[in-house]
């Protein structure tokens, strides 16, 4: 009776090849979550943008069926809150009380009975994230003040 074969039928991994799939699992999630929290942060901003320019075509229908001014104020640089008419909104976005989205210029935006707007001061809105990152993503808002069209340029 021969020994010769008692570890050839053992199966099994190599401390190597352990340590080798690890790194190689780690590599890739490191890519994986990085992605994935850049999709989380510009779903964030998709979703902020498409509440402020709900509420602005809100605004636009309010004045235009109540023939009456209805306002769009935007309080102070950086604000994540907003005014629509009396009602103060917040946006999306806010984890345990700490604001990840806002808007980055105080503006208020006036729309007539006619269709018309007034802006002030003029310029576009613009929605984006909290941490400053030159690179995050962001969205800007267009009033027409002649039509009131509102176009969100990416």
């Amino acid at each position: 009776m021969s020994q010769q074969g008692t570890w050839e039928d053992e199966r099994g991994f190599t401390l190597m090849e352990v340590i080798a799939t690890i790194i190689i699992m780690g590599i890739v999630f490191t890519i994986a979550s990085s992605t994935w929290f850049g999709i989380v942060e510009s779903r964030r901003v998709d979703s902020a943008t498409n509440q402020v320019v709900a509420d602005l075509r809100f605004a636009h229908t309010q004045a235009t069926n109540r023939l009456t001014d209805v306002s769009f104020v935007v309080p102070s640089a950086d604000s994540s809150t907003y005014q629509v008419g009396p009602d103060t909104m917040t946006l999306p976005g806010d984890d345990q009380g700490t604001s990840k989205t806002k808007i980055l210029a105080a503006t208020t935006k006036t729309f007539h009975s006619d269709g018309s707007a007034n802006i002030d001061p003029a310029g576009d809105i613009t929605v984006t994230t909290t941490d400053g990152d030159p690179d995050d993503p962001f969205h800007t808002i267009n009033v027409n003040t002649v039509t009131s069209r509102i176009e969100v340029v990416p």
